[in-house]
């Protein structure tokens, strides 16, 4: 695929006209050699019903609805996946200083995106016997546009979208004995 395409600045002198001339009918003629019959572009799969249709050179029948599902299903797994690192590095567990029994810890992370906030906190239970818990929240929200799936109305064209947004919880509880 062509992203961008540079000018160029050609002199054009008569000795070199000729060669010029001559390739362009070999590529002119290269082009239109070529049957149109020897490329087939889409080829129709009605084992499921209409809409379906063959990946080219494969056997493989789907449909563009799928495809986009699956792209919203992998962009919605991705940000889950982002939350669920922001809100783990969220969630520091504090420490006890000497002659303290009990600590807290408040942070904030963000990861791709992704933001989430974290509480943990400590309480020495008896001398060295110490109960940590922590939670973590995180909110999930992500949009995706599909481009495969546009339709032209009144007033320009209509891309479709899907977004989300959810909270999301992570916890954590355990014990510690130090000597």
């Amino acid at each position: 695929m062509w992203t961008s395409m540079k000018a160029a600045r050609l002199v054009i002198t008569h000795k070199s006209a000729r060669s010029i001339v001559a390739a362009a009918i070999a590529v002119l003629a290269a082009t239109t050699a070529t049957p149109s019959n020897a490329v087939e572009y889409v080829k129709i799969c009605s084992l499921y019903g209409a809409g379906f249709f063959y990946i080219p050179g494969t056997d493989t029948c789907t449909s563009a609805y799928q495809i986009v599902t699956n792209q919203f299903g992998i962009a919605r797994a991705n940000t889950r996946a982002a939350t669920g690192t922001a809100m783990a590095a969220s969630l520091v567990a504090p420490w006890l200083p000497t002659g303290t029994n009990y600590a807290i810890s408040n942070h904030w992370a963000a990861f791709d995106g992704q933001n989430a906030f974290g509480y943990s906190g400590l309480m020495r239970l008896s001398g060295n016997f110490v109960f940590s818990a922590g939670f973590a929240a995180g909110l999930d929200r992500g949009r995706l546009l599909s481009l495969s799936n546009r339709t032209q109305t009144e007033f320009g064209t209509s891309v479709p979208a899907q977004s989300w947004s959810d909270v999301r919880g992570l916890s954590r509880a355990g014990f510690m004995y130090a000597w």
